[in-house]
Parts: C-alpha cells; structure tokens; sequence
C-alpha cells in the first residue's frame, strides 16, 4: 500500500535525477518571466528542494529564500552556485516577516504541505502589494493525465487524488484571500513517449525519482516494474510496438496581492 508522507531525507541525495540536461523546463522561464513582470528583488521558494529552480532564478539578480522542511534537502541546495538564504520550515507557517517578499512561489511542492489553504494565507500575509503568488503543479483531478506511470503502478493516481488540491479550489482559496487577477495556464506541456525498452531509461521510473513512486514501498514499486516487463515481454512475443506515454499539462495559478 502507498503512504502519503515521504521522508525527502532519504533521497535526497538522487532527487536532481529527475532533472535531466537534455529536458526543456518551460515552466522555469515562466517563472523567469514572471519575476521580470513584478521586478522582483526578493524572491522565496516554498519547498525548494534542491533548490534546482531558485538557482535558475539568480539571473533575476533578486535575493533568494529556499523554504524546505528537509533537512537533507536544503544541505544538498548548499551545492548550488547561487547565493540561497535557507530556512528548514513547514509551508503552512513560514517563517518571515510580513509583507517581506515580491515573489513567492512552489513548484511541485503544494501537495506536501497538508493544509493547502494555511499555505496560500501564509503566501498572502509574506507577499508585498503587487507581489505574485505562483503555484505549479499537475492537476490529477482534470482526469488521469496520459502518464503511465499511473496506469502501472496500485495506489498512485488515488493518492495523487488525495494529495494534490484541484486547481479550481486553488483559485478559490486565492479569491478568498483577497488575490487579484488571479489565472491559471499551461505553462509546460510534458510529451514523452518511450518505445519498447527506452522506457527502462526514463529518469522518473526510478522509485526515488517522483513522490509517486517513492511513496511505495519495495514490494509494490517491484510489482509495477514486473508489469512493465511483463508487457515488454509480451508485445515483443507478439512483435507489437508498444508506447509508454507521459503527457502531462504543467498549471501555474497565479494571483497578485493588492
């Protein structure tokens, strides 16, 4: 059975193999853009992780705050080149002061922080007028995105369903807490598609890779790859093309605080 807390102090340390070199992260450069947008000088990632996406954004010449409740997460966020003010915290009760930051953003991070709607109040309280509150993520409640990945592993997309909070009560949430010009928008369209064995090399079929296989523990990790081989096996019996596809659309909810 599949778990919804993951301890990120264990795979820390393989977490950037889900960030391959030849992967265009277009949802980076809106991020990019929209530091550009608001002229931000301070900038806070919440669940910064590896802080893969804030040391993209040093070229905004902002300062930058990394929030991650992972210990091993933010000692592996020292390795990068840019200079990262770290915090280990919860994103439901962040630790600065008011009206502090001009962004303030999480990238596939707001289904770990439990109450979804604390984080968005928090994000409110530390975001300056005119400031930008960017969430991004997938919505597994738009329907089983084309991932396979779900389609070969138990318990995944139900737990996903769980953890993850639709996009429309994101914007709620922002119109409650008083966000103006709030949007949602496609912000990268993942199309990858492995045939045959190449899916064996995909980076995110490694169990510690995603939250969603890391969540399982050995025994059913193990029954889905022997699915997968199991369907390699018979397609090449039957000397059939087989396709694994990931197409996921990659959201960004966005509002601006007065």
């Amino acid at each position: 059975m599949q778990k919804d807390y993951l301890n990120y102090d264990q795979i820390a340390t393989q977490y950037n193999q889900r960030y391959p070199n030849t992967q265009a992260w277009e949802r980076g450069q809106a991020l990019l853009e929209l530091a550009k947008q608001v002229k931000a000088k301070t900038i806070l990632e919440v669940g910064s992780g590896t802080g893969f996406w804030l040391n993209l954004l040093n070229q905004t010449g902002g300062k930058l705050f990394g929030l991650d409740y992972s210990l091993g997460m933010l000692q592996q966020s020292k390795g990068q080149p840019a200079p990262l003010s770290l915090t280990r915290g919860s994103g439901t009760q962040l630790p600065y002061r008011s009206s502090s930051f001009d962004l303030l953003y999480c990238v596939d991070a707001i289904h770990h922080f439990g109450d979804h709607r604390a984080f968005i109040t928090e994000a409110s309280r530390l975001l300056k007028p005119g400031g930008a509150l960017a969430i991004i993520g997938h919505d597994p409640h738009e329907g089983p995105s084309h991932w396979y990945i779900y389609n070969y592993f138990d318990h995944v997309y139900d737990t996903d369903l769980r953890r993850y909070p639709s996009g429309n009560r994101v914007l709620q949430w922002m119109e409650q807490e008083g966000f103006e010009n709030i949007s949602d928008q496609t912000v990268e369209s993942i199309h990858n598609i492995h045939v045959g064995d190449a899916v064996l090399k995909d980076p995110f079929l490694k169990h510690s890779a995603t939250s969603q296989l890391a969540l399982l523990n050995e025994a059913d990790y193990q029954t889905g790859m022997e699915r997968i081989q199991n369907a390699l096996a018979a397609a090449k019996e039957k000397k059939e093309r087989i396709v694994f596809r990931s197409e996921i659309n990659v959201k960004m909810w966005l509002g601006f605080k007065k």
